[in-house]
């Protein structure tokens, strides 16, 4: 739920005039109503929903409550490109930094990434996990390696 919030905030605020609201009669066609401006896009303050306020082209506000398991299906569709086949693609996060701590009771490792705009989800990883992450970590980083110097053209001298 944590990592929804600054996607939908993020995503409502950088393409807010883009976005589209749909309104239609069960079973009816329904038609996209241009977003004119996102009003709030923030989790209910108990913490079990999560609500999008509105303002429509037209001038109208609607507001919507959203539960946490759909608000990340929003979030995966609105992180995605609004290019031809961007329903298709698959988009990454930037880490800029990271912090890595052991958990409390010394059973996992905690790693805190930081993207461009601030912290992203912290991932545990189980310590029984962590050699074999690392030794795959080093494998990806030599093929990166590889690739990058297959890819880079050699200067010429003047």
């Amino acid at each position: 739920m944590r990592i929804a919030t600054p996607i939908l905030t993020m995503v409502a605020l950088v393409i807010g005039g883009t976005v589209f609201a749909q309104h239609g009669n069960k079973g009816g066609a329904v038609r996209p109503v241009r977003v004119s401006k996102v009003l709030n896009a923030n989790p209910e303050p108990d913490g079990k929903a999560y609500r999008i306020d509105l303002q429509l082209r037209s001038g109208k506000r609607v507001s919507y409550e959203v539960s946490p398991e759909e608000a990340t299906k929003i979030a995966d569709g609105l992180s995605k490109p609004a290019v031809a086949g961007g329903q298709r693609q698959k988009v990454a996060t930037l880490v800029y930094g990271m912090s890595v701590v052991v958990d409390s009771k010394g059973l996992a490792l905690v790693l805190s990434p930081r993207g461009r705009h601030g912290p992203l989800e912290p991932l545990a990883i189980p310590l029984s996990g962590a050699e074999p992450l690392v030794a795959v970590l080093q494998e990806k980083i030599a093929e990166g390696k590889a690739i990058a110097a297959k890819e880079a053209k050699p200067r010429k001298k003047p």
